[in-house]
């Protein structure tokens, strides 16, 4: 049986919420914490939504071509992570995560996060 994206996504994200990784960013191949000095952390992913295979694969596929290193993350804050990508240009990253409903980026260069005016739930 072949391991789906999602799945295998799921099963790294559910190791990360343990308390063996502390919060911060963390490479999904690797599992490595990583630190950058510039660009900003984007997500897709919307509070209580359940993504299909397809979509999800899609969703990262799509985020990865259009991201500035072609990786996945997981950040985690507050004990909880989520998958994420990393964008060189502000204006790309806002745009992306308007277009998801995110709450916020996370911006490197500063450490901290930018509010986009989202709620972080799919709308209707």
């Amino acid at each position: 049986m072949t391991t789906t994206l999602k799945a295998k996504h799921t099963e790294l994200i559910k190791n990360l919420a343990s308390d063996k990784y502390t919060d911060g960013t963390y490479n999904l191949a690797t599992m490595a914490k990583v630190e950058m000095d510039s660009g900003y952390q984007v997500t897709f992913c919307q509070l209580g939504d359940n993504y299909t295979e397809d979509d999800y694969e899609f969703l990262c596929a799509m985020f990865i071509e259009m991201s500035d290193d072609g990786i996945a993350y997981a950040g985690k804050f507050c004990g909880y992570p989520e998958v994420s990508f990393h964008f060189a240009r502000k204006a790309d990253a806002i745009k992306y995560a308007k277009m998801f409903n995110q709450i916020s980026i996370w911006d490197w260069s500063v450490g901290e996060a930018i509010e986009t005016g989202g709620t972080g739930r799919r709308e209707a």
